[in-house]
């Protein structure tokens, strides 16, 4: 339908033989033409930040992660060491001790 209309649109300008409106009408649908690109290309873009801003967003996470994750590690070998130090003055005074490893 649309190609129709436009097929009957070049043939009534041709037959007003208006060489400006011929090129008026020619620049609009160029420009017509280049907006839908662009919209197109900004779609695209669009849908690309979105897609960079969630990984973005995963890595945060897992940064976050990492993070909590070697705390709790050096908690854990704070603690590992406070029971082995514990340990090595109980063997002092005659107690049984824990080996680490």
């Amino acid at each position: 339908m649309e190609a129709e209309g436009q097929g009957q649109m070049d043939h009534m300008i041709k037959r007003l033989h208006n060489p400006s409106l011929t090129a008026e009408v020619h620049h609009f649908r160029i420009i017509g033409e280049e907006l839908a690109r662009l919209e197109e290309a900004i779609s695209e873009s669009e849908d690309r930040w979105g897609e960079l801003a969630g990984m973005h967003c995963k890595m945060i996470c897992r940064l976050e992660m990492v993070d909590m994750l070697t705390r709790i590690q050096e908690q854990d070998e704070g603690l590992v060491d406070d029971v082995l130090q514990s340990a090595g003055e109980g063997d002092q005074h005659g107690h049984c001790t824990l080996k680490r490893g």
